[in-house]
């Protein structure tokens, strides 16, 4: 049995790894800014890797530590100084595997957002601990939040993302199920890129989200690309953020939809 730290383990991929590590015999501890809540089925260690605040007691005893930290608002001080913090504290703690998830295309694409994703890898790597370094494309419920932020107008649906722009979309429960084996394995350093199972332009994406809502025929049409930015979208168009020859996952993006918003 593993003593496992999951990082960020109430954000999106964090609760479903959580989720995934309690059909298992290891020990759970989540690291979080946020208090305890009043029911819990696992270990709950407060505290923030911005500060250092209760990093060493969070990895008191641990052997493991998956990493789902990541704040896209506050991105250098979160994922290059917060990561660099918590990497070192893990080789002072003696962690065996510290398992880093990072995004697909992050070095291929020039956005400030990207480069500080790199410097995030840099710094685990730099820190001497022992690490494996997955790189995923964008999760279902990232698109679901951007789609949510649509406008109508006179014209049409304004999309927040290029139509044409491309995504192969994965569900954080099916990225959490390839995490879990690999955790107690050796550490591998960079693993292979990994990709959802169907790749789809924006256009596809949002009819796809609207007709889950009941709304068909719709009219779409192209705003400022600032939700990604416009290097980011112009990578996107290309398909830099791609992983088409490792596909996985069950989970598409009309599962997603059909679930969350219940109409088929």
């Amino acid at each position: 049995m593993a003593r496992i730290l999951v990082t960020g383990g109430t954000g999106a991929l964090g609760s479903a790894l959580v989720n995934q590590l309690r059909t298992t015999h290891h020990h759970i501890r989540l690291f979080s800014r946020k208090s305890s809540p009043t029911t819990i089925d696992a270990e709950w260690a407060q505290g923030d890797v911005l500060s250092g605040d209760g990093l060493a007691e969070a990895l008191n005893g641990i052997s493991i530590v998956a990493n789902c930290v990541g704040d896209a608002r506050n991105a250098y001080e979160t994922d290059v100084l917060g990561v660099k913090r918590l990497a070192e504290a893990s080789v002072k703690a003696g962690v065996q595997h510290f398992f880093h998830i990072s995004i697909a295309g992050i070095d291929l694409i020039d956005s400030e957002f990207y480069k500080y994703k790199v410097s995030a890898e840099a710094a685990v790597i730099n820190s001497g601990v022992a690490y494996s370094i997955l790189r995923v494309t964008q999760f279902h419920s990232l698109l679901d939040f951007a789609l949510s932020l649509m406008k109508t107008t006179p014209d049409g649906y304004v999309l927040p993302v290029a139509h044409d722009a491309q995504f192969q979309l994965i569900d954080t429960r099916d990225v959490a199920a390839y995490m879990l084996p690999l955790l107690t394995q050796a550490p591998t350093g960079r693993l292979p890129d990994l990709g959802g199972p169907e790749i789809l332009r924006v256009e596809e994406i949002t009819r796809t989200y609207l007709a889950a809502r009941g709304i068909m025929n719709s009219v779409l049409v192209d705003g400022p690309q600032v939700f990604f930015g416009p290097v980011a979208v112009n990578g996107f168009q290309q398909g830099l953020n791609l992983v088409p020859n490792n596909r996985y996952g069950k989970i598409t993006w009309a599962d997603f939809v059909h679930e969350k918003y219940g109409k088929h």
